[in-house]
This record gives structure tokens, C-alpha cells and sequence, in this order.
């Protein structure tokens, strides 16, 4: 596994995007793509239409910040 940096803006109301940056432990960049889509359409309520994703960077173990992503891919 690796983490990703995914960064993007997701609709609020019509015509208002909020902009939003994650951090996600996924085997692959595609695989970190569904995983937002799935985690936010699920938590907010959302299609994936309303979902625009920027920007997905792999980042190293010693710049994550989320310690549920940092145990995903065993660093420390």
C-alpha cells in the first residue's frame, strides 16, 4: 500500500464547491480515486458528479499526518 495526497473541491449547494485535501492509503492512484469518491459520496451525500478531484500525489511515510493512513501502510 501506498498513501496519496488527494486534493479537489466537492459541491456544497448549486454553483458552491468547497474544496477539500485527504489523505489515503490505497494499493494504486486509480484505486485512491474510487476511494474518495466512495468516502465522500457516502459521507455527504453526493454523486460522483458533484466531486472534482485536482490532484492525486503519493507522499512519503515521514510527511503523513493521519495516523489511521500511517498504520495502513505499516510506516512509523
Amino acid at each position: 500500500m501506498k498513501a496519496y495526497q488527494v486534493v479537489g473541491e466537492i459541491e456544497t449547494d448549486p454553483r458552491e464547491w468547497q474544496k477539500f485535501s485527504m489523505e489515503i492509503a490505497a494499493g494504486d492512484e486509480k484505486k485512491a480515486r474510487e476511494r474518495v469518491y466512495c468516502d465522500l459520496g457516502s459521507r455527504q451525500g453526493k454523486k460522483r458528479r458533484s466531486i472534482r478531484i485536482k490532484s492525486i500525489t503519493e507522499i512519503s511515510g515521514d510527511k503523513i499526518i493521519s495516523s489511521v493512513v500511517r498504520h495502513r501502510i505499516g510506516a512509523k
